[in-house]
């Protein structure tokens, strides 16, 4: 079920469509936790006496994991994909947000790559490890959506085709793609319809125009 949030970086409201891994950004989360809170006791400690340098690096240490930790948590509010406004909202170039006209947007199906991880210790040779991701096709006459530097990790942007890796979304599975695919179609409809009735109504106010047009002139004949 799709929901209407805040937007981050905006005053604006934004649909999500696909939501992040929290599982994933917590485990990513569990190192600087431990570094910021190692660095912060060097910093206050008073069981021992420690070196002016040792409380110089702590304090850096612990500055740089402070803004790596609140980035994330951050990062955790935000979905990978939205809708606002006509509008496909793409995250994953953290922090910006890449807009993409929604009419551009053809479909939404599963693909699969690697992960762009790193492999785990165990595991020196072999395949590198995939994931099932979302690939979103935008239509060829959207030129200038056809690349986008996007945070590998995160998935690719080239050839018109948006790729999310599954590893950093929520589970990947056919009711998912239903459920985008056919909001999709629901969008691109009312802009059709849109359009339509926007054509209707200068149709309408032309013939108005002209029919105000015929009468005036027949009203000059008369007084003529």
């Amino acid at each position: 079920m799709n929901q209407v949030q805040d937007n981050p970086l905006s005053d604006d409201t934004y649909e999500v469509w696909l939501r992040g891994n929290l599982r994933v950004y917590a485990i990513a989360l569990i190192p600087g936790a431990i570094i910021l809170c190692s660095s912060a006791f060097v910093l206050t400690n008073t069981f021992f006496v420690t070196q002016l340098w040792l409380r110089v690096i702590a304090a850096i240490v612990f500055g740089f994991a402070a803004v790596t930790n609140t980035s994330l948590l951050l990062w955790l509010r935000r979905p990978l994909l939205a809708y606002s406004a006509g509008h496909l909202l793409v995250y994953l170039r953290p922090p910006h947000v890449i807009q993409v006209p929604i009419e551009f947007v053809e479909v939404f199906f599963a693909g699969q790559s690697e992960t762009q991880m790193s492999r785990p210790i165990t595991q020196t040779t072999g395949p590198a490890p995939e994931s099932r991701n979302i690939v979103v096709r935008l239509a060829e006459r959207a030129i200038q959506f056809q690349q986008h530097p996007v945070k590998p990790t995160l998935g690719s942007w080239e050839g018109g085709y948006i790729v999310v890796r599954g590893t950093w979304s929520e589970p990947i599975n056919k009711a998912l793609f239903r459920r985008l695919n056919r909001r999709l179609i629901e969008i691109h409809r009312l802009q059709k319809n849109s359009i339509e009735n926007d054509d209707d109504n200068l149709k309408s106010s032309g013939l108005g125009d002209k029919n105000c047009t015929i009468a005036s002139s027949d009203c000059e004949d008369h007084r003529d």
